[in-house]
């Protein structure tokens, strides 16, 4: 694997290498932002336990205040 890169199966069963974008941790959970390499425009966050399992984002509320760190990452970068 390389490095700032991360794998995940799809819908279709079918690995995609995903880049990081960043990590963040809020409300005692840990984040990562990824997307797939040439397409910096769609991003998508996980949460990830203690062994780096991820978990999609569903709840809307909690969509939102990524949205909001997402945002104020790249007015800092």
């Amino acid at each position: 694997m390389k490095e700032n890169s991360i794998f995940i199966t799809d819908d279709d069963g079918k690995e995609v290498e995903m880049k990081i974008y960043f990590t963040f941790d809020m409300n005692d959970k840990n984040y990562v932002v990824v997307y797939e390499e040439g397409n910096e425009d769609e991003l998508y966050p996980f949460t990830y336990d203690d062994e780096g399992n991820l978990f999609p984002v569903e709840n809307e509320e909690e969509m939102q205040l990524i949205e909001e760190v997402v945002s104020a990452y790249e007015e800092e970068n």
